[in-house]
């Protein structure tokens, strides 16, 4: 009988938590990003402000929103190539020739199709950018933006390429660096 008692006691001892089973453990290493902190980290010390800094500033802010875009968005390559270019680059249709037939007709079908699909998320993730864009203006830029008079149009359409030629032409041409003002307004109308 002591035996009997014995193997009670062995099995009577806590296995695991303190809630009886070994139980499901979070990875210690694993980290949820709260969003605002993560593009706060992407995007530190790039923005778009008037001033001495503004062009390199613009420069390597573009650069970012492309690396962030190709990363982040689908067809994020397109977005990438339009905010190089400052227009918007739609994909080329292909051509069906005349005497086709009706496998290059379906294979011309998919195509078209496939390209269509990629135009819509094109104009969706550029949309999507309007609001990244107007988040890493400083306040001085954000109100000299929200008072030029195509501004409404812009933000009803959300386009981003065009509020981007917008912030362009203010770094070329506001804020203190009135230094080159005449060269700087040839500047923002030749590459706008």
């Amino acid at each position: 009988m002591k035996e009997h008692t014995d193997i009670k006691q062995e099995s009577a001892e806590p296995r695991g938590n303190r809630y009886g089973g070994g139980g499901f453990k979070k990875k210690k290493g694993f980290k949820k990003h709260n969003n605002s902190t993560y593009i706060d980290d992407i995007f530190r010390g790039v923005g778009f402000k008037t001033g001495k800094e503004g062009l390199e500033l613009y420069t390597r802010t573009i650069e970012k929103l492309g690396l962030n875009a190709s990363a982040h968005f689908k067809n994020g390559a397109d977005v990438k190539k339009c905010l190089k270019a400052g227009k918007v680059i739609k994909p080329k249709m292909p051509d069906l020739a005349e005497n086709h037939t009706a496998n290059e007709k379906r294979i011309w079908d998919h195509r078209v199709t496939e390209i269509l699909k990629a135009e819509r998320t094109l104009e969706n993730n550029l949309c999507n950018l309007f609001a990244i864009v107007m988040s890493l203006c400083d306040s001085d830029m954000k109100n000299q933006i929200e008072n030029m008079t195509e501004y409404l149009d812009v933000e009803a359409e959300l386009d981003s390429i065009q509020l981007l030629g917008m912030i362009k032409q203010l770094i070329y041409t506001g804020g203190t660096n009135d230094l080159n003002k005449s060269h700087n307004r040839a500047m923002a109308h030749l590459t706008s």
